[in-house]
């Protein structure tokens, strides 16, 4: 079952719901939206995209999700949902593998952000050795850059340095106040959006090297037009009042057209993801 998010709901309730495909009457939308947080943060960071599009199309778009990034990554494949705003890797493998095609690309970068006590005595990369590090899931974009810049200062995971899966992005970010980690990695949309009580306990210790943002796609079972209108409502959406302060909420930045280099640039972050059982 998937988990649908409802505008007026701040838990998850499960529905069936019917694939949309282009020989049918197209009454509604299922966008999935890439589990980096909460369903409840989910819904109030997206609710405002949802409903411009419900209005833009002329048909009901529901919010779906999935528990975990790898249930999220399976019902993508399954083709479960219409439109996906996903990880940058995950969307390539999603065009490459699923069937979907480019919409739009969010215009900030993803990039980890190290954080730790603002009374510890980690202050920096180098004073990790030994210690416990918090990041989202291994499948994750971020999971894959921290391994590297760990690397980059000769710190591996069981031999000089523990990294702790956790669930979210969200989860991580948390971990250090939380006595469940020395340090944790999250995204830098997640940090920027923090409230300001809980950044004035943490302190940025290093950062990873970034990648694109989020991608838009639809499943190519869609019409040519209604993609193409899709397309043209994402694009518009940084104009309209409600897309200022959806983009000033979310610090996305805008909706921006994929090019080939781009997606290409993602391939070796999409290894692990075909590696998979």
């Amino acid at each position: 079952m998937k988990i649908i998010l409802k505008t007026f709901f701040v838990s998850c309730a499960f529905f069936f719901a019917p694939l949309i495909h282009a020989s049918e009457n197209l009454r509604q939308l299922s966008l999935g939206l890439f589990p980096y947080v909460t369903s409840a943060q989910l819904v109030q960071f997206h609710s405002p995209l949802k409903e411009y599009l419900s209005k833009t199309l002329g048909v009901e778009v529901n919010l779906v999700t999935a528990p975990d990034f790898e249930s999220f990554m399976q019902r993508t494949k399954n083709g479960e949902y219409d439109i996906i705003f996903t990880a940058p890797h995950l969307g390539r493998l999603a065009e490459k593998r699923d069937g979907y095609r480019r919409l739009a690309m969010t215009g900030h970068n993803v990039e980890g952000i190290f954080l730790a006590k603002k009374e510890s005595s980690i202050n920096s990369l180098n004073d990790l050795q030994g210690k416990s590090v918090m990041v989202a899931q291994r499948i994750s974009v971020i999971y894959q850059m921290v391994e590297q810049t760990l690397a980059a200062k000769g710190l591996i995971d069981g031999k000089n340095i523990s990294i702790i899966e956790t669930k979210t992005h969200n989860n991580a970010l948390y971990a250090p106040l939380r006595d469940e980690a020395d340090a944790s990695v999250t995204g830098i949309l997640l940090w920027q959006t923090l409230g300001q009580e809980y950044k004035d306990k943490l302190k940025v210790i290093g950062t990873t090297n970034t990648v694109p943002g989020f991608v838009v796609m639809s499943h190519s079972r869609l019409l040519v037009r209604i993609q193409k209108l899709l397309k043209k409502s994402l694009f518009d959406f940084a104009g309209t009042e409600e897309g200022k302060a959806y983009f000033e909420t979310t610090r996305l930045k805008g909706f921006l057209p994929i090019d080939s280099k781009t997606m290409k640039e993602l391939d070796p972050y999409t290894k692990i993801l075909t590696e998979q059982p």
